[in-house]
């Protein structure tokens, strides 16, 4: 009967998965926990009871989710965003909400509810660029701390193609299938006669344009079917199939007229661009049918007319129809823009030093795009940057280089597959040389790093021993990097998972924040101390649903709560509409109360008190894992086991529970009622703790709103085989 002294020195494995509870035979059995809840694992080794959480404001529409969103400038300057639907509103750093004459400062936004969680955005200074798939890239832009302005990004030219004329109105053909000589009828004037030439796209149908009849009806040769006699929406695709003469082939700036050899402009043409001649041409204004006016965007080589196919009629790749970027970054001074609807795998990248300008060249600081080709059609899902740009695809991670220590030009890119992990639309969170993604199924975080020993990217998974963690799957994501390394992930259930993580020190420690009410969103911005992590909390509050705004803060032991003061001291504590009808958790000078009941918006103290914490309970638990010796006769699982005695090494701790038995922190003697204890920081002792078969685990529990550290377990085993 082997009678042993154990000692786990260190929880920074933080809570492993039921699947490990059998690997006895790991390091990180030894250095975990079945269960971590409210507390965090460090970096030195130990576990302390998570910050509690400080009420900021209620949402704007509380029946409504929101996101948080950092606007970062500098240190000093940092505000966190409540994007809403169709609103924005603004945080300063000290929780408070930015108001104007009591008034909440709000600027509207283009965003709906639906659309907040698929919103990316990089900023950059004082600027920040926002966007989704279904709306213009906006540009949002800090005025002063009470004036914030949204709008469209003024783009100087946007990435353009031939992408033809789109139209709503119904086109019918006298047959679908495969053959020369169809009629196609349109049901408004479509046809122009130097459309001849030109291609009908319907769905799957392809026709070439044969014969020019009127304005509503044209000949066509069908060489791919359609999938009706009766279209709707359709395409005229290419460019008019006629000659166009330019007046002037420079300079740049200048105005052009540019002329038709038969009718061909339309209206709509205005706002679209013109190949010719080796130039550009931006259109201006519309004259007649065969003559517009233009801007030359750059020089022609000469004025002579350019014959058909040789120019081309050219749009936006950005707009409702074909969608808009999903993503973006800045690297290298280009703003990174990719992930549209129609253009899932393209990528297109300003001209150095100017975000506005898409204007496509072949110098090496000019506009470019390319698309990122893959085996199958793997959409753009977020573009980031770690020792080179990257593209996070649904599909696989890819690496954009410029060659051998050369930045990226439109005449060098390098596209290379690094892995086919495939990301989902949370945003990807840089920690140090890794960044760190969910994987497309929302259940395995991923640190993608380049490895030197391979000369290519790797992407371990960094759940997969707490699996369980991430089991409902990720909605969002920030990272804290100072006091503590830990990422904060927002399940779908409402739980916080976090990870601290040092990959120095071989720290990778899992843990869940649990809170009265679900999390549903998460975001950091930079404070005196370190980083500083805000969340929206859905909480039932008297019957009623309610969305806060609030942060976690080191040194509150309550969620949703609030410090007041009065160096008078007092025993009415008012200021708490947003937690009335709700049982809260009191510390009075440091000192734990008796919980109350808010009502009318307040609470009456038993004695008076100078500094209060308000705020709901929460309980940290954790739960140590059986511990495995090697007897005479092998294993010690599965045998009859006993912890006589456990020594708890604590730091800066006050008071809490072991296997249901209180231990007591505070000193017997004169004057030390109604004083906080004072901080305990050494071992304490606790003994007979029982036999059991199978399982030796001590629950540890601080269900106080007080200080609690646990440094290490010390425990005197034995067990009989």
């Amino acid at each position: 009967m082997p009678r042993l002294s154990l000692i786990q020195t260190n929880f920074t494995a933080g809570e492993i998965s039921p699947r490990m509870l059998g690997r006895v035979d790991i390091a990180r059995y030894q250095n975990g926990a079945e269960i971590m809840e409210n507390c965090w694992p460090v970096v030195h080794g130990g576990a302390f009871r998570r910050a509690g959480t400080l009420f900021s404001a209620e949402t704007k529409t509380s029946a409504k989710r929101s996101r948080l969103i950092p606007y970062v400038f500098n240190k000093s300057q940092a505000f966190m965003m409540e994007f809403g639907d169709l609103y924005i509103r603004f945080y300063n750093a000290d929780g408070t909400q930015i108001k104007v004459s009591g008034t909440p400062v709000e600027v509207v936004s283009p965003y709906t509810e639906a659309m907040l969680f698929d919103i990316d955005y990089v900023q950059g200074a004082d600027t920040m660029f926002i966007f989704h798939p279904s709306v213009p890239v906006y540009r949002l832009r800090r005025v002063s701390n009470t004036e914030w302005s949204l709008a469209a990004a003024p783009f100087v030219t946007q990435p353009f193609d031939e992408i033809g004329i789109r139209f709503t109105s119904n086109l019918t053909l006298s047959a679908s299938t495969v053959g020369a000589g169809r009629t196609f009828t349109s049901a408004t004037s479509a046809f122009m006669a130097t459309d001849v030439g030109r291609e009908i796209w319907a769905g799957p149908g392809v026709a070439r344009i044969s014969g020019y009849t009127s304005a509503t009806v044209v000949t066509a040769d069908i060489t791919v079917a359609f999938s009706s006699t009766t279209v709707n929406p359709w395409a005229l695709k290419n460019s008019p199939q006629t000659a166009c003469t330019p007046s002037a082939k420079d300079p740049v700036g200048a105005q052009v007229q540019l002329t038709l050899a038969a009718d061909g402009w339309r209206l709509d043409d205005v706002g679209k661009y013109v190949r010719i001649n080796g130039g550009l041409v931006e259109i201006i204004g519309y004259s007649t049918a065969s003559l517009v006016v233009g801007i030359i965007r750059a020089v022609m080589t000469s004025t002579v007319a350019s014959p058909a196919n040789a120019w081309s009629l050219e749009a936006s790749v950005w707009n409702a129809t074909d969608g808009y970027p999903g993503t973006g970054t800045l690297h290298e001074q280009r703003l990174v823009c990719a992930g549209s609807t129609a253009y899932p795998q393209t990528i297109w990248m300003s001209k150095t030093g100017e975000s506005l300008n898409f204007e496509l060249g072949t110098a090496d600081d000019s506009a470019m795009s390319f698309t990122v080709s893959s085996d199958q059609i793997n959409p753009i899902s977020h573009m980031a940057q770690i020792k080179a740009l990257v593209a996070l695809t649904y599909g696989g991670e890819f690496s954009l280089l410029g060659g051998v220590e050369k930045p990226i030009t439109p005449t060098n890119v390098q596209v290379k597959n690094q892995s086919a992990y495939g990301c989902n639309r949370v945003k990807p969170v840089r920690i140090g040389n890794e960044l760190y993604f969910i994987q497309r199924s929302g259940r395995k975080l991923r640190a993608m790093a380049y490895r030197y020993d391979s000369d290519a990217y790797g992407a371990p998974d960094m759940s997969v021993l707490s699996e369980h963690i991430t089991e409902s799957g990720i909605a969002d994501m920030a990272y804290q990097q100072e006091p503590e390394s830990i990422l904060f992930l927002v399940r779908n259930d409402g739980v916080i998972a976090t990870l601290t993580v040092d990959r120095d020190q071989d720290v990778i420690g899992w843990a869940r924040q649990i809170t009265d009410g679900t999390f549903e969103s998460v975001a950091s911005i930079p404070a005196i101390d370190g980083e500083q992590v805000w969340c929206i909390v859905k909480r039932n509050i008297n019957g009623t649903d309610k969305r806060y705004v609030e942060r976690f803060t080191g040194g509150v032991n309550v969620d949703c709560g609030i410090v007041l003061s009065n160096p008078s001291g007092q025993t009415t504590w008012t200021g708490l509409s947003h937690l009335n009808g709700e049982t809260v958790d009191v510390v009075a000078d440091g000192v734990p109360m008796e919980q109350k009941v808010v009502a009318s918006n307040q609470i009456t103290l038993p004695r008076a008190a100078e500094v209060v914490q308000i705020g709901l309970h929460y309980k940290t638990t954790i739960k140590t894992l059986t511990p495995e010796i090697a007897g005479s006769t092998g294993t010690a699982q599965g045998n009859s086991m006993r912890t006589g005695e456990v020594t708890l090494r604590f730091l800066e701790t006050i008071g809490c529970k072991v296997n249901g038995q209180t231990v007591a922190f505070r000193n017997m003697g004169e004057d030390v009622l109604d004083q906080p204890p004072e901080l305990y920081t050494g071992d304490h002792r606790i003994e007979n703790l029982g036999w059991a078969r199978g399982t030796s685990q001590i629950l540890i529990e601080q269900d106080q709103p007080l200080p609690f550290q646990l440094l290490s377990v010390i425990k005197k085993f034995t067990f009989n085989d």
